[in-house]
């Protein structure tokens, strides 16, 4: 049997997975676009190695974050995640498509700057 990613009890982070849709401002008439929330999921952080840390050194993902939660489909590229109301973009998804009896998918993530 394989030994899973994280235990259960590591899941202590609060993922929401959100999009942005454009509601009618009450106030004033416009139309702003407002994240709204489709589903939450509990995750944790993964830690890298200081191999991976110096290989990212430079890229595009070197300020990124890499969180895991339980294996979800629906889970994808277009989809924001905000964590302790900080918006993050999804660079990157590793899906665990494994036929194992717990799963999850690594998502690195990198916060969204205003």
């Amino acid at each position: 049997m394989v030994k899973p990613l994280f235990k259960p009890s590591d899941l202590n982070v609060k993922v929401s997975f959100t999009t942005v849709k454009t509601v009618t401002n009450p106030n004033n008439g416009n139309s702003v676009k407002k994240p709204v929330i489709l589903f939450t999921k509990w995750g944790a952080y993964k830690r890298r190695t200081i191999n991976q840390q110096y290989t990212i050194l430079g890229t595009t993902t070197e300020d990124s974050i890499v969180i895991g939660v339980r294996h979800d489909d629906s889970i994808n590229k277009t989809l924001g995640i905000t964590i302790d109301n900080v918006n993050y973009q999804i660079l990157d998804i590793s899906s665990d498509e494994s036929n194992n009896y717990l799963t999850y998918d690594l998502i690195t993530i990198k916060k969204v700057s205003k």
